[in-house]
């Protein structure tokens, strides 16, 4: 394994967090918006991962998944403070795409 040392280092990590803020502004899925751009997918995954991890102090992982007793909502709750509640009446078209991106997210 390569180490980039300090000042390039630095500007890796600035352009990498670049380009995941350029992708997360897309509306695009990560690979579509690798794709187009000639963007390494595997790279912007594992900086993703890794620069999320640095914010967070610890990777994200999931917490299991409760219904609520007291009304019709299910709660899915991430470690780091993150959430879905859904109640009824809610939106199936959204919930399907907070659900492909949580999968791709977990893919990388």
């Amino acid at each position: 394994m390569v180490r980039i040392g300090g000042k390039r280092q630095a500007q890796a990590r600035a352009r990498w967090a670049g380009l995941i803020k350029q992708w997360g502004n897309s509306g695009r899925t990560m690979r579509a918006w690798c794709s187009e751009r000639e963007v390494s997918y595997t790279q912007l995954c594992k900086w993703r991962r890794r620069l999320e991890a640095e914010r967070a102090g610890a990777p994200l992982t999931l917490i299991p998944v409760v219904s609520s007793p007291t009304r019709n909502a299910l709660v899915v709750r991430l470690s780091g403070g993150v959430g879905i509640e859904v109640e009824g009446g809610f939106d199936p078209a959204l919930l399907a795409a907070v659900v492909r991106a949580l999968a791709e997210s977990a893919s990388c």
